[in-house]
């Protein structure tokens, strides 16, 4: 019950904030912009140039199916011009967020237009031996990185540009020039794949979680999570079981994530001879990245593209 009376305590601060205070913008009158995953947050950024103040809501490094956010942090968004997110279906956090702010010009469902065909479900791939107790939160039936797939992507910058230039007409050549060139870089990230995919050597990447699926569909190519798609702990029968596979495959290689630790990641590390290769699944920067100035999504696609690459070919 102290649960369901502390979320609508919060619900209420929130929406009589947000009626009693308004739309409150940055500093220098840019557009305060929030966004969830990082290329949302670089879109953004690309897109609205001199013209906008773009933060994360989450804290950096942080593990996105572990994430609850604060009260101030709930207050920073509903006081912002603009909240970015994926969409209802993918996000839940972000739903809940979204939730409280009342008016949609200060909201955006960034691929709210792909199809339900588009969208990959959540299948856990190491059998069915977890028992959960989280009720009815506990998993999200569709895969959410959908972020990492170029062709998505592009259908979430042409919503960020359309909707800072229906915020801020005035500097719409800008936001539509900006847009132009970020488009044609994505188009090139989506070449790129499709090159190093094409006749791959090997049809399976091993990785630290289940985050490749959109990225695997695109491009045809299999992957294999350590800790499946929400990070969940898999059983000493299934530890065994990836080893196994992995040294079956003779795979040389298993990619590790920016922002998702495990023991069980080390523990394959020492009993198989697959050497470890970094992959950054976009969802949060770490804190050493926030502190580049030259990083952007196209930055850390064509690192990402180089350590496929070696994983499927080399």
């Amino acid at each position: 019950m102290k649960s369901i009376y502390k979320s609508l305590s919060l619900m209420i601060v929130i929406l009589v904030f947000i009626s009693g205070c308004g739309n409150q913008s940055s500093k220098n009158d840019k557009l305060k912009i929030y966004a969830t995953n990082y290329p949302y947050e670089s879109f953004a950024e690309q897109i609205g140039g001199e013209h906008v103040e773009v933060d994360s809501i989450y804290p950096s490094g942080t593990d996105l199916h572990n994430y609850e956010p604060t009260q101030k942090e709930m207050l920073n968004v509903a006081k912002s011009d603009l909240f970015i997110y994926s969409s209802n279906e993918l996000d839940p956090v972000s739903k809940k967020i979204s939730s409280t702010i009342k008016n949609d010009d200060h909201k955006l469902e960034a691929i709210s237009k792909l199809n339900e065909s588009d969208l990959l479900e959540h299948h856990h791939e190491h059998g069915e031996e977890h028992e959960h107790d989280h009720g009815e939160e506990e998993v999200n039936a569709q895969d959410p990185h959908i972020w990492l797939d170029p062709i998505a992507n592009k259908e979430a910058a042409k919503s960020i540009k359309n909707k800072l230039v229906k915020k801020d007409p005035e500097h719409k050549k800008d936001y539509e020039e900006n847009y132009k060139t970020l488009i044609k870089e994505i188009d090139g990230i989506d070449q790129k794949l499709k090159n190093i995919t094409d006749h791959p050597k090997r049809d399976t990447v091993f990785i630290s979680h289940d985050s490749l699926g959109y990225l695997a569909n695109r491009y045809h190519f299999k992957q294999t999570g350590v800790t499946g798609m929400n990070n969940e702990e898999p059983s000493q029968k299934e530890i065994l079981e990836i080893i196994k596979n992995i040294n079956q495959a003779k795979t040389p290689y298993i990619l590790y994530e920016q922002n998702v630790s495990s023991k069980i990641t080390d523990i394959i590390k020492k009993d198989t001879d697959s050497k470890p290769l970094k992959f950054h699944n976009l969802e949060v920067l770490t804190k050493d990245e926030e502190k580049e100035n030259n990083i952007s999504y196209q930055s850390l696609m064509e690192e990402n593209i180089k350590t496929l690459d070696k994983a499927l070919n080399k």
